[in-house]
């Protein structure tokens, strides 16, 4: 389910919020079911998760958010402006209120090149290698040796 609900006077955004509003409305299980788009054992989990939820003090629907209180792709977003700043990983965690190694891991990753090394020169040489390889056994009449940068 994608979006937002009006179910039973209030706005749901997710599946376990829409079932419990419509069992606390009085829906069966096969009419939550069938508003979802799913099974009926389906529904049942859902309730069952969100009750579960409940019993622990919590709401009874999943969190809209990531870990630390925001979307993971705006937290993302967050570190690397701090990064490009040049602020250092203590400040962007204590910036963020996260931990340092999370914004060690999500600069990391994020670099712009980080990937481009990931697995090692020799990996590169190797696949550049393998495409000009295939770019000769492919399209031999698009290939000069000035267009494929080889020397003799």
């Amino acid at each position: 389910m994608i979006g937002s609900y009006f179910v039973t006077g209030k706005w749901c955004n997710t599946r376990t919020e829409v079932a419990l509003a419509m069992q606390d409305a009085g829906a069966s299980n096969r009419e939550i079911g069938e508003k979802l788009g799913v099974s009926v054992s389906t529904a049942s989990a859902l309730l069952a998760s969100g009750h579960r939820a409940k019993s622990r003090g919590g709401t009874g629907v999943p969190s809209q958010r990531g870990k630390y209180g925001i979307p993971t792709a705006a937290l993302e977003t967050a570190i690397m402006d701090l990064w490009d700043e040049g602020k250092s990983y203590d400040q962007i965690a204590e910036a963020l209120n996260i931990r340092r190694e999370t914004a060690q891991k999500i600069v990391a990753y994020m670099r712009e090149g980080a990937t481009d090394w990931s697995m090692g020169g020799a990996a590169a040489a190797r696949g550049s290698e393998a495409l000009l390889a295939a770019l000769l056994r492919h399209h031999p009449e698009r290939c000069t040796i000035a267009t494929l940068g080889r020397r003799q």
